[in-house]
């Protein structure tokens, strides 16, 4: 069994072995919080890295406004678990005062985002900045930059081709694999299940953090009308409820497999909610790994333990 690690976006910071070494000491941790024992020099581990290739792709664009990776249809940004919302009020201590036209100081994302909702009276608009007042503690160019990298991924042909080459360069035909893919790599691994040959065998489909569940994302995947034929195994989604990018399930309406999604709600650390740190150690996702690749030692926990 081969286990690969697709990692998300805002990782340039790292290099190809730091980024592989950070995760896999995440890993290690909730290992030994299990007291779980693996061989990690019998592992067979792939880790790509596509880091350096967001820095490429992304130096061309810097001088291109938000507005153009942002989509031009907002219903596509109708979050889930705003559908039956309750009546909201945008917070008034913190009400926004327009600037006058002649002004040419740029407006921050927030102010952007409520003007816009009002003057379009668009009601999924304002959806989108109820998420930026729920969690007051976002930061704007996080999410900026967040969805610039999932949007560029997703609009950009050659961005996306030379992702994919870089990843599926850790796939061989008639060998069994587990992929543990996080926030932008979940898209990526997604897109790339339906192009692998079924003679790749993924035994299990692990999500962490994945923005899969946007409809502006969902909107530029290829839906497949059958089960994907490279996954034959099981797929684990794992969402957090303090992460304000993937704070809700996967929509089994629109992937509809067989078997289904299993959607698993976690928590992670509050002041890094969507970081890989809070995923990769949590006991549930650590027993969905080793429930694969090291089953003797998953027989090992108790429901307590891993829960």
């Amino acid at each position: 069994m081969k286990l690969i690690f697709i990692h998300g976006a805002q990782q340039q910071g790292f290099d190809a072995q730091g980024l592989q070494n950070h995760w896999l000491n995440i890993f290690k941790l909730g290992l030994d919080h299990l007291d779980v024992q693996v061989p990690f020099q019998n592992l067979n581990l792939a880790f790509p890295y596509y880091g350096d290739l967001i820095h490429q792709h992304r130096l061309a664009q810097l001088d291109t406004p938000l507005d153009a990776f942002m989509p031009q249809a907002w219903q596509d940004w109708h979050l889930p678990y705003l559908q039956n919302p309750e009546p909201q009020q945008i917070d008034q201590d913190r009400k926004l005062i327009p600037l006058l036209a002649k002004h040419h100081e740029e407006l921050s994302l927030t102010s952007r985002l409520y003007l816009f909702s009002h003057l379009a009276k668009d009601h999924v608009l304002r959806e989108f900045v109820m998420l930026l007042n729920k969690f007051p503690k976002l930061h704007e160019n996080m999410l900026h930059r967040y969805i610039l990298e999932v949007y560029l991924y997703l609009a950009n042909p050659d961005f996306m081709n030379d992702v994919h080459q870089r990843v599926i360069q850790s796939f061989d035909e008639d060998e069994e694999y587990i992929i543990v893919a996080h926030s932008l790599g979940t898209v990526i691994a997604y897109n790339l299940l339906q192009q692998l040959s079924k003679k790749v065998k993924i035994k299990r489909f692990i999500t962490l953090a994945s923005p899969l569940a946007f409809r502006v994302v969902q909107s530029r995947l290829n839906r497949p009308t059958e089960q994907l034929e490279a996954l034959q195994g099981d797929w684990h989604n794992f969402y957090s409820h303090e992460d304000y990018l993937t704070t809700f399930p996967l929509d089994h309406s629109f992937f509809n497999f067989q078997p289904s999604i299993i959607n698993q709600g976690i928590s992670t650390f509050a002041h890094k909610p969507h970081e890989i740190v809070g995923y990769l150690q949590h006991p549930l996702v650590v027993q969905s790994i080793i429930e694969s690749i090291c089953p003797n030692e998953a027989l090992r926990l108790d429901p307590e333990q891993a829960s």
